[in-house]
C-alpha cells in the first residue's frame, strides 16, 4: 500500500468556549510534515483529528481517499501508528508485551510468529531490546517514552502521527529516531508535532506554523 494523503475539509473542532480549532482545507501527503506552534494552539488537537482519537465538530478528515467514519476506522488504524503526548504506557506489562500488545489490536501480521518479528525489530530501532522483558513501570521516563515509539513504528505503519517524539528522549536516542523517520519517509506520511524547530531544519519536507487554532504558514522544503 502506498503512503496515504491526508485532507481535512472545513474541518473545526471545538473543546472549549476559548479554543476552537478551525481548518478550512489541509492536505498532508507523503514525508515528514512537522507542525510547529506554541502552548495551546492546536497541534495536539490536529493531531488526535488526524490519529482518529476525536471526531471533528463539522467537517471532515479524509484519509487515502476515504472519509474517516464508524465504518472505516478500523481498516484506517490498522494503516495507523500514534504516540500520543501522554504517557499512556501500562505499568504492570512488560516491554515486548505492551508493544505486542499494541500489535495485536493493529491487527499487524498473520501469525505470531511474524508479529513478534515485527515487534522485536520495533524495540531494535528504539535500543529497546536489551529491556525488552523489564516491567514498564521500572524505566525511566524515556524509557517509557522508546516504548510508545517502538508501539507506533512496529510494522512499518504507511500513517505515522507522532506527538512530541523527542519529549523525554537524550541527543543520542533523539539522532536514531530521526535517522529511523528519514529512512521511512519516502513510504509514510509522517506528521511530528514539536516545539523543536530542529525538526523543520534537519529533516522536515514541509512545515505547517498553527497560530490561535488556524494555520498561520505552510512552508514545502
Amino acid at each position: 500500500m502506498t503512503a496515504p494523503v491526508l485532507h481535512l475539509d472545513n474541518v473545526t473542532y471545538r473543546n472549549s468556549q476559548r479554543f476552537e480549532l478551525r481548518l478550512p482545507s489541509l492536505t498532508i501527503g507523503a514525508g515528514i510534515t512537522v507542525v510547529l506552534g506554541a502552548n495551546g494552539c492546536g497541534k495536539t488537537t490536529l493531531l488526535r483529528l488526524l490519529a482518529t482519537v476525536t471526531a471533528p465538530s463539522t467537517g471532515s478528515v479524509v484519509v487515502g481517499g476515504t472519509p474517516v467514519g464508524d465504518q472505516n476506522l478500523s481498516a484506517v488504524r490498522r494503516r495507523l501508528g500514534y504516540l500520543p503526548q501522554d504517557d499512556s504506557v501500562p505499568r504492570r506489562l512488560s516491554v515486548f508485551d505492551h508493544v505486542d500488545l499494541i500489535a495485536v489490536m493493529r491487527e499487524l501480521a498473520p501469525s505470531p510468529r511474524v508479529r513478534r518479528g515485527l515487534v522485536h525489530r520495533a524495540l531494535s530501532d528504539v535500543d529497546l531490546v536489551d529491556l525488552a522483558h523489564e516491567r514498564c513501570g521500572r524505566l525511566s521516563g524515556g524509557q517509557r517514552r522508546r516504548v510508545a515509539l517502538a508501539a507506533a513504528l512496529a510494522g512499518d505503519a504507511e500513517l505515522l502521527v507522532l506527538d512530541e517524539p523527542d519529549a523525554h528522549l537524550d541527543e543520542a536516542h533523539l539522532t536514531r529516531l530521526t535517522g529511523t523517520l528519514r529512512d521511512r519517509a519516502a513510504s509514510s506520511t509522517i506528521v511530528v508535532a514539536t516545539h523543536d524547530r530542529r525538526w523543520s531544519d534537519d529533516i522536515a519536507d514541509r512545515t505547517i506554523t498553527l497560530v490561535d487554532g488556524q494555520v498561520d504558514s505552510q512552508v514545502t522544503l
